[in-house]
């Protein structure tokens, strides 16, 4: 999965996206002031790694960027009607 944070909160947070469709080199940069620090690292390791992408989780969405299971996140056109993929499993008639 290609989405990457520079910085810590609570403070400024830099998110970083590439495409992680085959092919695409679509990519997107935005900051973020994340106020709520993470919860402890010993407490709770992967909600202290993902805090910063789950507050940032309704931004990417409203730029047009989906998560596609198993895939990663895609951008905008890659995630247009009729370029995603199907589910497994599942075939056309």
């Amino acid at each position: 999965m290609s989405l990457t944070t520079d910085g810590e909160p609570p403070g400024p947070v830099r998110f970083c996206l590439l495409c992680d469709r085959r092919g695409c080199r679509a990519r997107a940069v935005f900051d973020m002031v994340v106020a709520d620090p993470p919860p402890d690292i010993e407490s709770d390791l992967f909600g202290h790694f993902l805090h910063s992408a789950t507050i940032a989780s309704p931004h990417i969405e409203e730029l047009g960027w989906k998560y596609v299971q198993q895939e990663g996140y895609w951008c905008p056109a890659c995630a247009a009607p009729g370029r995603r993929p199907r589910p497994r499993g599942v075939t056309s008639s």
